[in-house]
């Protein structure tokens, strides 16, 4: 008995650790200089070096620097220990990120959206054609701020976006961060639920972030896709998830992903079981291109090229 209990708080010791390591992080990107405790504590869990003059690593600073607002990055790891705290204590609560980390969040999804981007052209025969010399009509669906359709529009000259979102928030800062990046012409921003979309053969490029959607919504929005897509059309949908690994049962990362997911109510589909869905829905060719830019895992799919009529 003894022995269970001390390991059992040793572990308890070392996570909590690291959830302060955590605050601590988060606490040093709004200081001009450390103490020498704040640094000492930064140090030991390497974000930064001890006689550095009380500042994190260089490297770090230079990446929060490059940030368009570097104070965001502290708030989400606030936002997420506060979740966290929730969690253990049984309860739910709405995001409380405030404008700037929403905006944060969103320029980042728009950067892996170019990654994405740049691996289909190179990767799925005709997808480059489409980009360069095409005029596609993009459906991007959970569209947030809008960071994902402005990467689409700024590397398919001709293209044409509309973006659906249930959040009001979300819609009104779209506005403006589509005109800071000189595509608001281009686009369409609707306060719209993917499942009420009934427009039929319309789109040529349709992305869908379950990490952003429940699965009830994941669900209901996969025939409304395939219906709104024209026939050959193309399908990015990207997991939070990794692929399984047979025998080797999950790491702390994927459980921990997994739980909170279930607790936030968000589509948990690994990549397979995507696979699976899309194909159930009448989507072909459907293909993972792993995960480009390190964060989810990417499917490519396409409707089929003589798409009969869907109930």
């Amino acid at each position: 008995m003894e022995e269970a209990r001390a390991e059992l708080m040793a572990r308890i010791d070392e996570l909590l650790d690291g959830a302060w390591s955590l605050a601590a992080l988060a606490a040093a990107v709004n200081e001009p200089r450390l103490s020498g405790e704040h640094e000492a504590l930064l140090a030991a869990c390497g974000f930064a070096e001890n006689g550095d003059g009380g500042h994190l690593r260089h490297d770090y600073r230079e990446v929060l620097a490059a940030q368009s607002d570097p104070s965001a990055f502290g708030r989400r790891i606030a936002e997420m220990l506060r979740r966290a705290a929730d969690a253990a204590e049984g309860r739910t609560v709405p995001d409380r990120i405030d404008d700037a980390a929403f905006l944060s969040d969103g320029r980042s999804s728009g950067a892996h959206m170019r990654v994405f981007l740049k691996v289909l052209a190179d990767r799925v025969p005709g997808f480059a054609d489409l980009l360069d010399r095409g005029a596609p009509r993009f459906l991007d669906v959970g569209a947030g701020v809008g960071a994902v359709s402005a990467a689409v529009l700024q590397r398919a000259p001709g293209a044409r976006a509309v973006g659906l979102d249930v959040d009001p928030r979300a819609l009104r800062l779209a506005k403006g961060y589509l005109r800071d990046q000189g595509v608001d012409q281009r686009a369409e921003i609707r306060l719209q639920d993917v499942a009420e979309l009934v427009e039929t053969s319309s789109y040529d490029l349709a992305w869908l972030p379950l990490p952003a959607l429940s699965s009830g919504a994941t669900e209901a929005a996969l025939p409304r896709l395939r219906a709104a897509l024209h026939p050959g059309g193309y399908l990015l949908a990207a997991t939070a998830l990794p692929a399984d690994t047979e025998g080797t049962g999950e790491d702390l990362h994927t459980a921990v992903l997994r739980w909170r997911l279930r607790r936030e109510g968000v589509t948990s589909w690994g990549p397979e079981m995507l696979r699976d869905r899309l194909r159930e829905h009448g989507f072909e060719d459907v293909r993972s291109v792993g995960s480009p830019s390190g964060t989810v895992e990417l499917l490519v799919a396409r409707t089929p090229a003589h798409t009969a009529p869907i109930d």
